[in-house]
């Protein structure tokens, strides 16, 4: 099979929701294997992208009222949204990673049983109230030191590792956690067998992102090199493999066809303005199909920020950020080259339909020059 550039964008934007909608912010959440949240208005924007029809009003109450996405540490340890009643294939998938915590413990000859022990005591007082937050943990009867505490996750971390707890709603500037129980009282709790968890993470994958590496899948997951190439080769009767640019490339069989299909004519490819750590961005080791070298630093900045882009025909061709300035948004477009008038005229539009997302008045637009 002979495949052009322009058809493994085509084939990766259509899977990853940014041609034809999703139906939900819950099918983008299951169909992706997870959408990054370490900056909430972000992950918003990410299934907003993809939906073409969700305020961020409506996104909070899928996440605090109806709880229909969940909040967990999942892929890389970094925080994402997954649709709730995936939650036990999620915890299955991710339990095999030894915490910070079970690290330090295993290094210095520590108790591991004292420490889920501690765990399930700490799961016990969670169960009995709303939420609680660190400073709730502080003041409660237990003897922990501050590394505990630390807002990457602290002792937290374990809990949602162990599936005890879940991200609540923020109080004020401190995060909120809650109990399974209490948060999903009518959740199935039947977690797979891990290994059969990380394999339809990786079956998902490919039916999202490839045709891709198992170097890739490693990358996205977060996982070692022989782990992925364990998960792909369980799929072995379902991929076949690919030679793109000499790298031997995964794929799922039943995608071959629709790969294969010509892109359409420029036109046709929908601008995209994804905001910061936006799936697309996340999948890949190798950015080059994405993005042209000179610019990856414009993107993709110091202390792992990923900035937000416009994407026009798979490709990134500028980056933007919004802020907001007293009731309104300012939104800045920074292009890498001037952009032709219809990126120009999508960038407007998106623009103004991203005010309405957040339900601000759009204050201002500017487009750099370059």
């Amino acid at each position: 099979m002979s495949l052009t550039q322009a058809q493994i964008r085509w084939f990766r934007q259509k899977r990853s929701g940014l041609v034809d909608p999703f139906s939900s912010a819950e099918q983008v959440t299951a169909r992706l294997a997870g959408v990054q949240a370490q900056i909430l208005p972000a992950a918003a924007l990410s299934l907003w992208n993809r939906t073409g029809r969700l305020t961020y009003a409506e996104f909070e109450a899928l996440l605090y009222q109806r709880r229909s996405l969940v909040k967990l540490w999942g892929q890389r340890h970094t925080l994402h949204l997954y649709p709730s009643r995936e939650w036990p294939l999620v915890q299955a998938a991710m339990v095999i990673r030894q915490s910070w915590w079970e690290r330090q413990l295993a290094k210095n000859g520590g108790d591991v049983a004292a420490h889920r022990a501690l765990l399930a005591r700490i799961a016990a007082l969670l169960r009995g109230r709303d939420t609680m937050g660190r400073g709730d943990l502080r003041a409660a009867e237990f003897d922990l030191a501050d590394e505990f505490f630390s807002a990457w996750g602290g002792i937290f971390a374990d809990l949602v590792k162990y599936g005890y707890a879940c991200h609540a709603r923020p109080s004020g500037n401190e995060g909120q956690f809650a109990h399974r129980e209490n948060w999903l009282p009518d959740l199935v709790w039947q977690p797979p067998d891990s290994e059969a968890a990380n394999i339809e993470l990786a079956r998902r994958y490919f039916r999202t992102y490839g045709p891709a590496t198992v170097q890739d899948l490693a990358y996205w997951r977060g996982a070692k090199v022989a782990q992925a190439r364990r998960w792909a080769a369980a799929l072995q009767a379902e991929l076949t493999s690919l030679e793109l640019a000499g790298q031997a490339q995964l794929l799922l069989q039943d995608d071959l066809a629709e790969l294969n299909q010509a892109p359409p004519r420029s036109r046709a490819w929908p601008v995209r303005m994804l905001y910061r750590f936006d799936p697309l961005l996340l999948a890949h080791r190798d950015k080059t199909w994405l993005i042209e070298p000179d610019y990856y630093s414009r993107v993709w900045r110091p202390a792992g920020h990923i900035e937000g882009t416009v994407l026009d025909q798979g490709r990134l061709v500028g980056s933007w950020r919004y802020d907001r300035k007293g009731s309104g948004l300012l939104i800045t477009v920074y292009p890498f080259r001037p952009f032709p008038p219809r990126v120009t005229q999508a960038v407007e539009k998106t623009s103004q339909a991203i005010a309405q997302f957040f339900a601000r008045p759009l204050l201002d637009l500017i487009v750099e020059k370059r």
